[in-house]
């Protein structure tokens, strides 16, 4: 099954740190590896949701594997998002280098198509290179409620429950999750969202499905009485889906460890000609989104 949900990692977690256990005492010789540097990357990555907000595009040149500093943000490139109707075009954040913003009351419409545009000239030849991708907006889930319970498989887990149905006028439904207390995000990286798709959800109503796990014994998670979860449901495609799997299989590892050498992860961000050999990565994507919260206080759980 492909679905994943947060406290499922922390079995993951614990499988890989008894094989590295035993690697540990089983092996004695050392091995040298060294390592090329590769050729850096076009990073170029953005969204647009249904929120009326800023929506934005980074676009950067990838960094070593060792590097201990941000990827370099890509000045001067023209950014814009559209769909069928309408053009948004994006501006860079003065203060932040290669960060491409909208206007602050654009929003997405769900069952729309959207198409990224972005001209920028990465090899420094005074010739902008051309790249596009294209995300359907899916529609939204009705969230009615969440909830918080101990969870039945780890005493010190807190889940959160997820009350409402999946849309009405979708086949196939991806969803992705972010937790947050008091405003502040428990999920803020793709590695610790959880995931979940018609294979884990397999009926149109949601009644007491556990989506998100909190850890008790992290310090972030560590709630107080009066705290306010939230829970943010997002519709995302099936293409944005399989990205966020292969970005967290990346970052957490192969398990069984002795598993074959990981894919490339994917991107759909592609180059308008086809002569183009800069090397891509990155992703655009169009999601809907619900968001609940709830109080927490001695009884909830």
């Amino acid at each position: 099954m492909k679905s994943i949900i947060s406290f499922r990692q922390f079995t993951k977690i614990t499988i890989a740190g008894v094989f590295i256990t035993i690697l540990f005492f089983a092996c004695t010789e050392r091995i040298d590896i060294y390592t090329n540097q590769s050729d850096p990357h076009l990073v170029i990555y953005g969204y647009i949701t249904t929120d009326t907000t800023q929506h934005y595009v980074r676009i950067t040149r990838s960094a070593s594997y060792f590097a201990t500093t941000a990827p370099e943000g890509i000045s001067g490139a023209n950014v814009k998002i559209q769909n069928k109707e309408t053009i948004f075009t994006l501006t860079e954040d003065p203060e932040n280098p290669g960060l491409y913003l909208t206007e602050p009351d654009v929003y997405g419409v769900e069952g729309e198509t959207y198409t990224l545009h972005v001209s920028v000239d990465f090899d420094g030849n005074n010739e902008p290179e051309e790249y596009t991708a294209s995300s359907f907006l899916p529609f939204s889930i009705r969230l009615d409620s969440i909830q918080l319970e101990m969870s039945e498989y780890f005493d010190d887990r807190l889940d959160i429950l997820v009350f409402g149905a999946l849309p009405e006028n979708s086949d196939e439904n991806y969803l992705s999750f972010q937790a947050y207390r008091n405003e502040y995000a428990l999920s803020d990286s793709l590695i610790n969202w959880g995931l979940a798709d018609d294979e884990y959800i397999d009926k149109k109503e949601l009644k007491a499905v556990s989506c998100f796990s909190l850890d008790l014994e992290e310090e972030q998670y560590q709630l107080q009485k009066g705290d306010i979860v939230s829970l943010q449901v997002n519709s995302i495609t099936e293409e944005y889906y399989d990205f966020i799997w292969d970005a967290q299989t990346e970052l957490w590892g192969s398990n069984p460890i002795f598993s074959g050498p990981p894919a490339n992860i994917q991107t759909n961000i592609q180059p308008v000609r086809k002569e183009n050999k800069i090397p891509l990565a990155g992703f655009f994507t169009a999601y809907s989104f619900k968001r609940k919260g709830t109080v927490y206080n001695l009884s909830n759980p």
